[in-house]
Formats: C-alpha cells, sequence, structure tokens
C-alpha cells in the first residue's frame, strides 16, 4: 500500500454550499455540460444550477416513490434534451426532464436499484439492482425509455454497472458486485454473459469508470481507492483512506476527473480525500469532524476554465437539513524564473536598441538611397 505525503498548501476553496435537503443525501451527479448537479437520498431528487448555486424548482412529491439511490444524466447526441433518469429504493425508475416527471417500473424481482449508467454513442441506459437483475433500455428521442434485454444472477448483488471501451460499433455492460469481486461483462446484443469474469479479490464500496481512459477505480471500503486498467485488472496503487476505529465500515463512493489524474474519496470521518495519481500528494477536504461523508463527485466545469470541482454531503441522516458542499480547485499561477526573465529583458533592450540605430541611420541619410531600376 502507498504512503501518501498531505498537501500542506490548500489548493481548493469552499465555493458555497447547497441547501434544501433534509436527511440522509446518497447520491451526487453531475450533467456532462457541468451546468447541473443532481443529487438523491432519503427526501427524494433534486437539481441545482450550478452557475447560480440554486435549486431548479421541480415537483414536490418526488419523495413519495422512496429514498433514492441512483441517477445519470441522459443526453443522446441527436437532441438537445437533457433528463436526469433515476433509481428509488421501491425499484422504481424515474426520469426527470426539468418539470415533467414519468415513472416506470418496478422492475423485474422488485429490489433497491444500485447502478445506473448511460452511453450516449448508443443511446442506451443500463440499471441494476440488489435482487441481482441487470436491464439495458434504448433512450428514444422522445426520452421515452424502450426494453432491450434483461439479465439476472443467482446469489450476486451488483453494486454498479458501466459502459466498457468500445468494441466494434459497440459497448459491453460492465456489472460490479459488492462482494466477491467477480467483474461480469455482458454482450450489448443480447445480455449474454462472457465466459470468464475478472477477479478483484476485494468487496466493492463504489466504482468510478472512465471507458475513454481505459480506467477503473474501486473503493475497497477496508483499504481504500484502488484504481485498475479495463485492459489489465490488476491494481497498481492503493490510495490509503484511513477508517475510525470501533466504527463500523461501510460503502464510500469515489470518483474520477476527466483526465484521471485525481481520485476523490469519501470517508468515515468528515473528510474528502482529493488524491493526485501524479505527485501522489492527498489533500483533506473537511466536512464534519465526525459524520459520514460517503457521498462525493467530481467534474470540471467549462464556465469556470475547465477547474475541477469537488461535491460532497453526508450520508447519514442527520435529522435536519443537509448541505451539499462545493470545493474549487484555485487558479495555479506559474512561477516564473528569475534568469528566464533577465534574458527576455534583454532581449527586449537589444531589440529597441537596434530599431533606434536603424531610424536615426535613415533620417541622417547616411546610406545612399538605391532604387532599383526594371528592365522592360
Amino acid at each position: 500500500m502507498l504512503s501518501l505525503r498531505s498537501n500542506l498548501k490548500q489548493s481548493y476553496r469552499l465555493h458555497g454550499k447547497l441547501q434544501g435537503h433534509s436527511g440522509a443525501i446518497v447520491r451526487l451527479q453531475v450533467s456532462d455540460d457541468g451546468k447541473y448537479l443532481a443529487s438523491g437520498g432519503t427526501d427524494g431528487t433534486k437539481a441545482w444550477d450550478l452557475h447560480s448555486m440554486r435549486e431548479i424548482p421541480g415537483p414536490t412529491w418526488l419523495e413519495t416513490h422512496g429514498a433514492t439511490t441512483a441517477m445519470v444524466w441522459v443526453k443522446r447526441e441527436d437532441n438537445m434534451t437533457l433528463a436526469l433518469v433515476y433509481g428509488t429504493q421501491n425499484s422504481q425508475l424515474g426520469k426527470l426532464v426539468f418539470e415533467e416527471v414519468f415513472i416506470t417500473g418496478p422492475l423485474i424481482k422488485s429490489a433497491e436499484i444500485t447502478g445506473l449508467a448511460f452511453d450516449a454513442s448508443s443511446n442506451r441506459l443500463a440499471v441494476c439492482h440488489r435482487g441481482g437483475v441487470i436491464q439495458l433500455w434504448t433512450v428514444a428521442d422522445s426520452m421515452a425509455l424502450k426494453f432491450v434485454w434483461s439479465q439476472e444472477f443467482k446469489n450476486y448483488v451488483p453494486r454498479a454497472v458501466a459502459f466498457s471501451q468500445l468494441e466494434g460499433d459497440e459497448r459491453s455492460v460492465l456489472v460490479f458486485p459488492l462482494y466477491g469481486g467477480y467483474i461480469h461483462t455482458l454482450k450489448a446484443d443480447k445480455g449474454t454473459v462472457a465466459d470468464s469474469p475478472w477477479h478483484i479479490s476485494t468487496n466493492i464500496g463504489d466504482v468510478a469508470v472512465n471507458a475513454q481512459k481505459g480506467l477503473v477505480c474501486v473503493d475497497e471500503p477496508s483499504s481504500g481507492a484502488n484504481p485498475y486498467a479495463l485492459s489489465e485488472p490488476h491494481v497498481r496503487t492503493t490510495f490509503p483512506v484511513n477508517t475510525t476505529p470501533g466504527k463500523k465500515r461501510r460503502l464510500r463512493q469515489v470518483a474520477l476527473d476527466k483526465d484521471c489524474t485525481t481520485i476523490v474519496s469519501g470517508s468515515d470521518h468528515g473528510v474528502v480525500h482529493v488524491f493526485d495519481r501524479r505527485s501522489q500528494l492527498v489533500e483533506k477536504l473537511r466536512v464534519d469532524a465526525h459524520e459520514w461523508v460517503q457521498t462525493v463527485t467530481a467534474y470540471q466545469i467549462a464556465e469556470c476554465d475547465g477547474v475541477l470541482s469537488v461535491f460532497a454531503a453526508k450520508s447519514r441522516d442527520i435529522g435536519r437539513s443537509n448541505e451539499i458542499f462545493v470545493w474549487r480547485k484555485k487558479h495555479t499561477k506559474i512561477p516564473v524564473n528569475p534568469v528566464t526573465l533577465f534574458c527576455a529583458a534583454l532581449i527586449a533592450i537589444q531589440l529597441v536598441f537596434m530599431i533606434a540605430v536603424v531610424v536615426v541611420v535613415y533620417e541622417e541619410g547616411i546610406f545612399p538611397m538605391y532604387v532599383p531600376k526594371f528592365r522592360m
């Protein structure tokens, strides 16, 4: 296990807090354009405008469908409509297009929905729930969901689903279990199971996948965040997250930035861990001195010059208003080497002197004018 150094110089600042939830917050998801944040918990689903840092008004009855346990933003490549698909503890699959809400479900063999994933290239939505069922849906142009296939595993609790790297013209569905560590691959056409799953020998608390970069980061509740290459499922480096002695181990969420250079993890002691994979530094962002902070996500927001934003919330039902903390990375000034600065100034002075000499020579007529003659 790698021993990381703490970053004593704080590179993140608290940008603000989003207020509106009461009770535990268990999911956070930023839209692909970085404009909106979705949050879900025991009191239902909410959406936030990250420019104004305000809640987007929505139906007040969303909490009647049970606690929100999974969510994903959906946007077809040929459609400007942005929708939020969310799953609930009661096996309901909902779709929120701002103020319009559509409910699908319950799913086959009703159970808590644990994972959602969307592939924009094929307009397909993958869903999994605690009953061992994985389903694939197509998102139509009207944003309606059309059933494609369903697959069921015995004695297997799916924790998350994700789409793999492109294989031909399709992406397979990866299924990550809560226990056992056997990760299955389901073919996109009919949901058939690949012959040999890959095994990571750990329990899985949460998963963050960047198929474009070929990287998956797994939360291992007893150790920390473990990044794996999709092409070579062997852990390279463990980024440790300490657990509090005497506290029961629980699932922590993990997140990757789009370049896969930063890993964000929650904790059981009120701290968000932000790991830099290159420098091997860890920065700790404090939410609370004692509470669980299992719910985290991260995203580079274009409107903020691509600066990384980190989002976190308390994941225990604290019986009162629960805030979402928003940090943004500070702009870093590139240090200027004094020698480089001196050389640049010297060159500038030389150029000014040379220009002045040319002007004086020309005005004094020191050199005879030469007018070329052209033959006809």
